[in-house]
C-alpha cells in the first residue's frame, strides 16, 4: 500500500529516485487496467483489445526473430508496455506470444524482464533467472542482437552478487549494445538511460548523462514516444538543465499532437499527463500546467467511467491532477474556479467511510488545499477567502507518521495561525508535536525540515505583531536558510506554499516603505519561477523607490508579468484592478493643456473660416449691387445721348425720376377719382403711367438741361 501513496511520501532524494518515478510508471501501468479477468474493486471483468492498446503506445523498432507475426506483435505490445511500467499487461502479452510461437527467444527475455525491472525495483532475480533457463533449455535459435539482450539480463540476475554489481553489469552491457548502434538499439538507450538514473552519482553515471542518451535517441527518431515520454519525467522530477528546450517541446507537442506517436502519450494512459505539468510548474508556467491537469482529470474521469475502475490509485491519482489544476488556477487569479477544486474535494472527504484506509490521504490532500487557497489569496484582501472557515477544515489531527501527514497537517496549522494571530501559539505547539514525533527517523527528515520552517514562519509573524522587528526578519531569515537547502519539486512534501523570502519582502515593506525590497523578492522568484505574489512584489517595490526613468520601465516590465498571468482572473480584487491600471498608459501631465490647446485652436480656425466666407458672400452682393448701378447710368446715359428718353416698361416708377405735370381742368374726368384718390386706393394717375418700350410718348419732352 506504501506505493499508492505517492504523493505522501518523503521527498528526499533517496524517495524520488526509488519511489517517485516508480510511482508513476505504476499509476501509467494502473490507468491502462488489467489485462485477467478478476474483478477489480469497481466491480466488472476488464478485457481490453491488447491490439488498440498497442498502437496507442506509439511505434518503435525491435527486430526479433519468429515466424508467426502475431506472436511478434503481442511481443512489440508487451516491450512497450514494460518500458512505460505497465508490467502486468507485459507479462501477459509475453506469455501470449510464447504460446503463439513457443520457440521465440525473445518472448522468455521479456518475461524474465518483468521480474527484474530496476526503475520500478521490481528484483525477483531467482525468478528471471529461471525464465532466461528456458532459452537454452529449448536450444532456441537467436541472432546476435538478441543474445546481447540476453546476455544482459542474464548479467542483471546473477546469483551470488550484490545488486549494485548487478546493476553495475546490466549497465554496462546496454552501454555496448547502445555504442554498436543498428536496429533495435533504441531499447537498449532506454534501458540505459533509465539505468544511469538509477545509479545517479554511482560508477561515474548520472542523470545528466542519461539525458544525453535519450537526446541521441531523438536526433535518430524526433518523435520516438518512450525517448520522449523518458525526456519529461526525469527533467519534471530531477530539474536539470540540460535539454529543457527539448524536454518542454516534447511536452508541448503532447498536447496539440493527437495522432501517430504521440497518441498513446496524449489519450492513454492519462497517468503520462502528471509529468507534463510537474514539468510546467517547474518553470512557472502556470497556463500549460492547468492545461495538462485537466487532461489527465477528464482522461482519468472518462477511464473510470467506462470500465468502471474505481481502484486506490486510480483514486489517488485523480488529486495528484487536482493539485496540478489548483495551483495553476491561483497563480492565474482564477480564484473561484480553484475554490471549486477544492469544494469537489471536500465532498468526497464527506463521503468517505470513516474506516476507510484512504480518509487520511483525503485528508491530507484537502488540508494541503485549502491552506493553499488562503494562504495564496491572503494578501489581496478578498474576504470570501480571507475569512475562510480553517477551523471547520482542520476537523481532525493527522498521524505525523503517516506519509506526508506532517507536511499536510503544518501548512493548515500555518494558515490557521496567520489568520488569526491568538491561534498562533496554539499552532505552533502542535507543530513542535509534530517534530517531536518525527526525531530520529531519517526517512522523515526533510519533512520534519519542512514543518520547521512552517513554525519558523509562524513565529516571525507573531513577533512582527508584537512589535520585534529585529526578531521577526531573523526567524525569516533562518527559514529562508533552511528553505534553500530543498527542491522545488511539486510531487515532492519540500513544495513550499509561500516563500521564506516572499513573506520576509511582505513584512519589510510594511515596516519600510520606502525600502528597496524586490531583493527579496527576486530570491523567491529564483527559486519559484513565475510565481505571480512575488513578481508583483517586485513591481510594488520599484513603484515605491522610483527615482529614475529606468525604474519607470522596470515597473512596467513587471507590472506587465503580472498582467499577463492574470489577464483573465474571474475574480474581482484589488490587487488586480491596480495592476490593470498600471500596465494602462498613463495621461502626461500636460496632456489635458495640449487637449485644451487643440480645441481652442480649432474653434479659432473654424470662426476665421466662417468670418472669410460671410466676407466673400458680403462682397461679392456689393460687387453686384455696384455693377447694376453702373448698368442702369450707361443705359440712361445712352438714351439721353440719343435725345430720347425710353422709358422701360420694367422700371418701377419710384426708381424713374418721372416729371409729372401740371393737372389742370380739362384732364378731369366726369366721374373718375382723382389723382390723389388714385394714389391712395394704389392705382398710379394717368401722369405716372408708363407706356410700352416700343412706344414714345409725344408729350414727353427730354429736358435739354439735365445731364
Amino acid at each position: 500500500m506504501v506505493m499508492l501513496f505517492c504523493r505522501y511520501l518523503p521527498s528526499s532524494s533517496i524517495a524520488k529516485r526509488f519511489i517517485v518515478i516508480p510511482i508513476t510508471l505504476l499509476l501509467a501501468a494502473q490507468y491502462g487496467g488489467t489485462v485477467t479477468t478478476t474483478p477489480t474493486s469497481g466491480g466488472g471483468n476488464i478485457q481490453h483489445d491488447w491490439e488498440e492498446i498497442s498502437a496507442r503506445m506509439g511505434e518503435i523498432e525491435f527486430p526479433v526473430f519468429t515466424n508467426v507475426p502475431e506472436a511478434h506483435k503481442r511481443f512489440m505490445a508487451g516491450l512497450k508496455a514494460q518500458l512505460y511500467g505497465w508490467i502486468e499487461f507485459a507479462t501477459d502479452q509475453f506469455r501470449a506470444s510464447q504460446e503463439l510461437d513457443p520457440s521465440f527467444a525473445m518472448a522468455y527475455w521479456g518475461e524474465a524482464m518483468s521480474y527484474a525491472f530496476p526503475l520500478l525495483h521490481i528484483d525477483q532475480a531467482d525468478l528471471s533467472r529461471a525464465t532466461l533457463a528456458k532459452i537454452s533449455a529449448k536450444n532456441l535459435v537467436t541472432s546476435n542482437t538478441e543474445d546481447q539482450y540476453i546476455n544482459a539480463s542474464i548479467a542483471l540476475v546473477k546469483a551470488n552478487t550484490t545488486q549494485d554489481e548487478r546493476y553495475r553489469q546490466f549497465t554496462v552491457h546496454l552501454e555496448r549494445i547502445t555504442q554498436n548502434g543498428g536496429p533495435g538499439s533504441d531499447v537498449a538507450a532506454i534501458l540505459l538511460a533509465s539505468m544511469m538514473y538509477e545509479l545517479d552519482g554511482k560508477y561515474g553515471y548520472s542523470t545528466e548523462k542519461a539525458l544525453d542518451v535519450l537526446a541521441n535517441v531523438l536526433k535518430k527518431q524526433k518523435a520516438h514516444p518512450l525517448a520522449l515520454f523518458y525526456m519529461i519525467t526525469l527533467h519534471a522530477y530531477a530539474s536539470p538543465t540540460k535539454y529543457t528546450n527539448v524536454a518542454l517541446q516534447a511536452a508541448d507537442e503532447m498536447e496539440t499532437m493527437k495522432s501517430g506517436p504521440y497518441t498513446g502519450l496524449y489519450r492513454y494512459p492519462p497517468a503520462l499527463h502528471i509529468p507534463r505539468a510537474y514539468l510546467y510548474f517547474t518553470y512557472g508556467r502556470w497556463t500549460n500546467m492547468t492545461d495538462a491537469g485537466n487532461v489527465a482529470l477528464n482522461l482519468h474521469d472518462n477511464y473510470v467511467t467506462f470500465h468502471k475502475n474505481g481502484s486506490h490509485p486510480s483514486a489517488l491519482f485523480r488529486f495528484h491532477a487536482s493539485m496540478t489544476v489548483h495551483i495553476g488556477l491561483l497563480q492565474r487569479a482564477k480564484i473561484s474556479q480553484a475554490y471549486s477544486i477544492l469544494l469537489q474535494l471536500k465532498s468526497t472527504v464527506n463521503v468517505t467511510d470513516g474506516t476507510s484506509p484512504l480518509l487520511s490521504a483525503y485528508l491530507g490532500a484537502y488540508y494541503t488545499m485549502a491552506a493553499r487557497q488562503y494562504l495564496e489569496t491572503r494578501n489581496y484582501n478578498i474576504s470570501r477567502y480571507k475569512t475562510m472557515d480553517l477551523d471547520e477544515v482542520y476537523s481532525t489531527p493527522l498521524d505525523p507518521t503517516g506519509r506526508g501527514n506532517a507536511v499536510s497537517e503544518a501548512i493548515l496549522l500555518l494558515a490557521r495561525g496567520l489568520q488569526q494571530i491568538n491561534r498562533a501559539t496554539m499552532s505552533k505547539a502542535r507543530m513542535e508535536v509534530i517534530e517531536g514525533r518525527l526525531a530520529n527517523k531519517p526517512q522523515f527528515d526533510q519533512d520534519r525540515t519542512i514543518v520547521e520552517i512552517f513554525r519558523l514562519q509562524l513565529t516571525a509573524h507573531q513577533e512582527y505583531g508584537y512589535g520585534d522587528y529585529t526578531k521577526a526578519f531573523d526567524l525569516l531569515r533562518q527559514a529562508a536558510e533552511k528553505e534553500g537547502s530543498l527542491s522545488t519539486h511539486i510531487h515532492d512534501t519540500t513544495y513550499l506554499y509561500i516563500p521564506s523570502w516572499e513573506m520576509y519582502g511582505d513584512l519589510y515593506s510594511k515596516y519600510d516603505t520606502q525600502a528597496h525590497t524586490e531583493q527579496f523578492y527576486l530570491r523567491a522568484l529564483k527559486k519559484y519561477p513565475g510565481r505571480t505574489a512575488s513578481m508583483l512584489g517586485v513591481a510594488r517595490s520599484y513603484q515605491r523607490t522610483m527615482r529614475t526613468i529606468t525604474y519607470g520601465e522596470k515597473v512596467r516590465v513587471w507590472y506587465n508579468k503580472v498582467y499577463n498571468v492574470w489577464r483573465h482572473s474571474d475574480t474581482e480584487f484589488a490587487a488586480l484592478t491596480e495592476v490593470e491600471h498600471a500596465v494602462t498608459p498613463d495621461t502626461p501631465w500636460w496632456a489635458k493643456y495640449v487637449v485644451i490647446g487643440a480645441v481652442v485652436g480649432v474653434g479659432a480656425i473654424f470662426f476665421l473660416v466662417i468670418v472669410i466666407v460671410a466676407d466673400k458672400r458680403r462682397t461679392k452682393k456689393e460687387s453686384i449691387i455696384t455693377i447694376s448701378k453702373r448698368e442702369i447710368k450707361e443705359t440712361r446715359a445712352m438714351y439721353l445721348a440719343s435725345g430720347v428718353e425710353k422709358k422701360p416698361l420694367g422700371d418701377r416708377p419710384h426708381s424713374l425720376e418721372m416729371q409729372p405735370r401740371p393737372v389742370s381742368a380739362t384732364d378731369s374726368i366726369p366721374g373718375a377719382p382723382s389723382p390723389t384718390t388714385q394714389m391712395v386706393q394704389g392705382v398710379a394717375p394717368a401722369e405716372y403711367v408708363v407706356a410700352p418700350q416700343d412706344v414714345i410718348l409725344d408729350d414727353i419732352v427730354a429736358p435739354t438741361d439735365q445731364k
